[in-house]
């Protein structure tokens, strides 16, 4: 007989929901917990890909990235944007809806200082999103910034940026058998977070 399970607290802060899904899936995914959806939209036309959230907290979620991507020119267009985690491991997603803006210079030198020295020259080395000719052009560009920098610090490029996600919309998704999966969602109403359970 097929009983119904409230697994997903009612707690009435979803980051706290969050932190706690977000543990469990560091213990238990053999690649990148942090991995998540992000979808933006660009001339009436979405788009998604894969990045990896770098930190969060109650004022959201921060990713990074080079703002002359096309991920980051539909952001300065359009900053409204949608986060998706999924947690193979736990059966368990989390959908997020929210704006976009970049975060204080100080936040992001703070951040890009901590990256291994290969990332901060990869950082300077891809013209992300443009069309590359050959893989040559990448490994030229590379061994240059690689000569330029030899023996001192590496600034943060003007163009790469960390993004906060302030979410209007948490959804918690716990897949169950035979499609009676449990759905909690968090909306942000009057600096209020609304709780409603959701048919699957």
């Amino acid at each position: 007989m097929l009983k119904h399970k409230d697994l997903i607290d009612f707690t009435k802060n979803p980051f706290h929901l969050f932190n706690k899904w977000y543990d469990l899936a560091r213990e238990t995914e053999i690649n990148d917990p942090n991995a998540m959806t992000l979808s933006t939209v660009l001339n009436n036309q979405p788009s998604s890909r894969v990045v990896l959230l770098k930190s969060h907290d109650e004022n959201g979620f921060i990713f990074y990235t080079n703002s002359n991507s096309k991920k980051g020119r539909s952001i300065s267009e359009n900053n409204n944007i949608a986060l998706n985690f999924h947690w193979k491991t736990q059966n368990r997603q989390i959908r997020i809806e929210g704006q976009t803006n970049i975060v204080s210079p100080e936040i992001a030198d703070s951040y890009f200082n901590s990256r291994p020295r290969g990332s901060q020259i990869g950082a300077w080395s891809s013209n992300q999103s443009d069309e590359l000719v050959t893989g040559n052009e990448l490994i030229d560009n590379i061994k240059k910034f690689e000569i330029k920098y030899k023996n001192q610090e590496i600034p943060r490029p003007p163009h790469w940026n960390g993004y906060l996600v302030k979410p209007q919309l948490i959804e918690f998704w716990q897949e169950m058998p035979f499609r009676a999966h449990d759905r909690i969602l968090y909306t942000f109403i009057n600096n209020n977070w609304k709780i409603n359970k959701l048919y699957p």
